[in-house]
């Protein structure tokens, strides 16, 4: 049963954005034809309308109440210094911005439904618990926040709910990630959903770090007016990129003491080639994945990106080389790089430095390409799940459509105005990235699900400079197509 929405576009909020590639995606919203501000008399028709507060409610029946009835969620645990949850973990106040955040969100939605919100942690990123509640029907959770990777058996394997089929879950509510909805579906059929209800994934993607003050002794370009101009393309930061590698200590050999024009881990090729149009598949007519990988553009935007990626005096694979992202951000931040490809959560370490730096979207293919395009990283990325043996599913509806308003309410301005735009970076031109970036996201199912090792194998070539893409592709497309046609077959048994 989809529910009827009406959300108002507050227009300042796009207004203030320094780029117009951004939609207006964070705007105010309303259940039921009626605002809450307008109700206030503090909304769109009074004169101080600018300064509105955005306010999201779920479309929910009146007096519903769970009589605190326990709803459990699967988690991450904290057996990971980098990858352990911080959506419902939060127990109370402690002054943080996320945990503060986190928890009033639950607690609203506590207080609103008279249900009390559980996080249960669970080691392998979510999957173990779920995968034996399942198998032994134990009905043990409501929820679970699981890696994509994981998920992503457990849907094949039969083990979750199609969301779709939540009559009590608007699927289509502001709250969900629009583009996950459109790009997960797998024969109809939805099985894993993120958005505005957890951080968790926003941490994985991939972008582009940069040192201001080595654009600026070099003469460079602005990168972020590159981006307004949208010529923000692979060729470009590749001419950027080689502009600047020194050899600090004057020993006439590039080594971790030097200076380079890129620090970085090896799938940024997967994430630069995916961000330049790349797609591993397409859906047909009936929504199912086909292999689409290999053609001349994709063999055109991986020679562009080796080009730097495989010069030992222009860039410094930690991947390659062994070495942790730590000691790599250490370098970045010590000014030995120019770019450093690394994922958001890195973006949280860098407050520790005094380095002025900013943030990029992954480059286009060229100026006449429409879109910057963006993705999670499938390894590490929660993805939102209710399994089969869910106990109350009209119940998990609705607590999730709660939860994910009250979170676009309280949680998403935390994490991205307070955390990110005032805290994680040093200028207003970053926080106009943020919005580009999170409003080009995508899930490609051909990169998430690993079709035959396809995407591992990219990987595996940019550690070992193996620059013979279409050899490579040839020994693995059979084992893609054939991965690709039993996901297929394992969906369609699930049907009933």
């Amino acid at each position: 049963m989809k529910k009827q929405w009406i959300w108002l576009c507050v227009l300042l909020m796009c207004a203030q954005s320094a780029v117009s590639l951004t939609a207006c995606g964070r705007v105010g919203g309303s259940q039921n034809g009626t605002d809450t501000e307008k109700q206030n008399g503090t909304g769109a028709d009074t004169a101080d309308q600018t300064n509105a507060a955005e306010h999201y409610r779920a479309d929910l029946p009146q007096d519903l109440d769970y009589n605190a009835a326990p709803f459990n969620i699967v988690v991450y645990d904290h057996s990971n210094s980098t990858w352990y949850d911080v959506d419902f973990s939060a127990t109370g106040i402690d002054g943080t911005t996320i945990n503060d955040a986190a928890y009033r969100r639950m607690h609203a939605v506590e207080q609103m439904l008279n249900v009390d919100i559980v996080a249960k942690p669970s080691a392998g990123y979510g999957f173990s618990a779920i995968h034996q509640s399942v198998r032994a029907d134990e009905g043990d959770y409501h929820v679970g926040f699981v890696c994509t990777r994981s998920a992503i058996n457990l849907a094949e394997s039969g083990f979750l709910w199609d969301l779709n089929e939540i009559e009590t879950l608007d699927i289509d509510a502001p709250w969900w990630d629009q583009n996950a909805a459109r790009d997960l579906t797998v024969g109809e059929r939805l099985y894993m959903m993120t958005g505005d209800i957890s951080i968790m994934y926003k941490k994985s993607i991939g972008v582009l770090l940069f040192n201001k003050q080595l654009i600026e002794d070099n003469h460079l370009e602005d990168p972020y007016q590159l981006v307004k101009d949208h010529k923000w393309t692979i060729d470009k930061f590749n001419e950027m990129a080689a502009s600047v590698s020194k050899d600090l200590n004057g020993d006439s050999q590039y080594d971790l003491d030097d200076r380079y024009g890129l620090l970085y881990y090896c799938d940024m090729i997967a994430m630069g080639m995916i961000g330049a149009g790349t797609q591993f598949t397409v859906k047909d007519d009936q929504d199912y994945p086909v292999l689409t990988f290999y053609n001349d553009r994709t063999q055109t935007i991986f020679d562009k990106y080796i080009d730097v990626m495989y010069d030992p005096q222009q860039s410094v694979s930690w991947s390659r080389l062994g070495k942790t992202n730590d000691e790599i951000i250490a370098m970045f931040q010590a000014g030995q790089g120019l770019f450093n490809y690394n994922e958001f959560h890195a973006i949280e370490n860098m407050r520790r430095s005094d380095l002025n730096f900013g943030i990029l979207p992954m480059p286009l293919y060229d100026e006449s390409q429409k879109d910057y395009h963006h993705i999670i990283n499938p390894h590490v990325a929660a993805m939102l799940l209710v399994p089969k043996d869910c106990p109350d599913v009209d119940m998990t509806g609705y607590v999730l459509d709660a939860l994910g308003a009250e979170s676009k309410n309280v949680l998403t301005p935390a994490y991205y105005d307070q955390y990110l735009k005032s805290k994680g970076t040093r200028d207003n031109e970053s926080a106009a990235m943020l919005d580009l970036i999170f409003d080009t996201m995508t899930y490609d199912i051909g990169y998430l699900y690993d079709f035959g090792g396809l995407p591992g194998m990219l990987l595996n070539m940019v550690n070992q400079y193996d620059k013979d893409l279409a050899s490579n592709y040839e020994a693995y497309e059979s084992m893609a197509t054939e991965a690709i046609r039993s996901m297929i077959a394992a969906y369609q048994s699930h049907e009933h």
